[in-house]
């Protein structure tokens, strides 16, 4: 047997669980569920989704504003912003 409540399983019971004088044909020995790791797993998986969809809502939010600040600027002040990208391969 691989498991240690494997006897349990298969419905052996061993001494020590039944009472002295009990017939062992008719006590019953209850034991716990395995427990589901289905939950903790789902719950794990909703927050990460949630934490990445709020980085990229705020990454898209910030590229905005500035895009629109840089729009802005050369009417507020009457001075010209450039934003250049940066070149590869100097």
């Amino acid at each position: 047997m691989r498991y240690p409540d494997a006897q349990l399983r298969a419905g052996h019971r061993p001494v020590d669980l039944i009472p002295p004088g009990a017939d062992p044909r008719n006590v019953v020995v209850v034991q716990a569920p395995p427990r589901s790791y289905a939950g903790p797993i789902l719950l794990t998986i909703t927050i990460t989704g949630g934490i990445v969809l709020i980085i990229i809502v705020a990454a898209i939010t910030f590229q905005m504003a500035m895009a629109a600040a840089a729009a802005a600027v050369p009417t507020v002040g009457g001075a010209g912003v450039t934003i250049r990208l940066a070149k590869k391969g100097r």
